[in-house]
């Protein structure tokens, strides 16, 4: 099976997580059945985030064939860091080939690796500011990523 993949970029704080939950819900379902998605990277380090790590897993019970991946930016220093509760929400982890750049741009440079790799983006982004809009305003740079913003 080919995979086609949708990432996932958004503030760390979100509002409104009843409401947001169902809708990003209904646009993961879209891209499934539409597009055929069935690969999903999370970068871990905020509210949707963990929001998007939810409800992959909970969509895995209709959509078993899909896979979520945590995309890390560094290499854990804790023994049993993978372990915690957080990491049991993905099949496995990914770690791009980006050691060697400094630990000030690992995300940032994880994020581009996230974009490059991807087919679709799926946006919580309501202000002008911080990695998420970063994120996707490198995205929208780059010509073969669809993305949809749920924050609007």
């Amino acid at each position: 099976m080919t995979q086609k993949i949708c990432t996932f970029a958004g503030h760390g704080e979100i509002y409104g997580e009843n409401t947001l939950k169902e809708k990003l819900k209904k646009e993961i379902i879209n891209l499934i059945e539409r597009y055929g998605v069935n690969t999903f990277y999370n970068g871990g380090k905020g509210q949707f985030d963990w929001l998007c790590a939810d409800c992959v897993k909970e969509l895995r019970k209709d959509y078993p064939f899909i896979k979520s991946y945590l995309i890390l930016a560094y290499m854990p220093v804790k023994k049993n860091q993978f372990d915690a509760d957080f990491y049991k929400k993905f099949d496995d982890t990914l770690y791009p080939e980006i050691e060697k750049v400094p630990p000030k741009f690992a995300i940032v440079k994880r994020n581009e690796w996230v974009i490059d790799n991807s087919s679709f983006l799926i946006t919580y982004i309501n202000h002008k500011w911080g990695g998420a809009y970063r994120t996707l305003e490198y995205a929208k740079r780059k010509k073969h990523i669809q993305f949809i913003n749920i924050a609007n």
